[in-house]
């Protein structure tokens, strides 16, 4: 029974983490063969000023046309 963690950034709605959950199930399924109410997709928000991105924390602002 597979147990799946997603970290992302926090600010995403709840509609926003049924594709996330939808998505990583069906592969689930489909590559292991694993039945879909065997899986558990736990999606967990964090603070941006708890990480970073690219070196910088992940908060700070980024400079003029920086798209990363």
């Amino acid at each position: 029974m597979p147990v799946i963690t997603v970290d992302w950034w926090q600010g995403n709605d709840r509609r926003a983490r049924r594709e996330p959950a939808a998505g990583v199930t069906d592969v689930v399924t489909r590559v292991p063969g694993s039945p879909d109410d065997a899986v558990t997709v736990v999606v967990r928000d964090a603070a941006a000023d708890r990480g970073g991105r690219a070196g910088r924390r992940a908060d700070a602002s980024r400079p003029a046309g920086d798209r990363r």
